[in-house]
């Protein structure tokens, strides 16, 4: 198992964990675009992701 904090402040907070039979991510508080820059970065792989797991939410975004 892997499990890669690929942002974590109150700018926003993601999350990439990934196994043997897939990824996820919990929470995605960047840019799509930000988001693949820091997975790129880091090498998670995008095209792993299952699902997004959503713990919260803020009213102003």
């Amino acid at each position: 198992m892997r499990c890669t904090i690929l942002a974590s402040g109150s700018k926003g907070n993601c999350t990439y964990i990934a196994g043997s039979n897939g990824a996820i991510l919990i929470d995605s508080g960047l840019s799509a675009k930000e988001t693949l820059s820091r997975m790129t970065q880091t090498g998670c792989q995008a095209d792993s992701i299952d699902a997004i797991i959503v713990t919260h939410e803020h009213t102003d975004h």
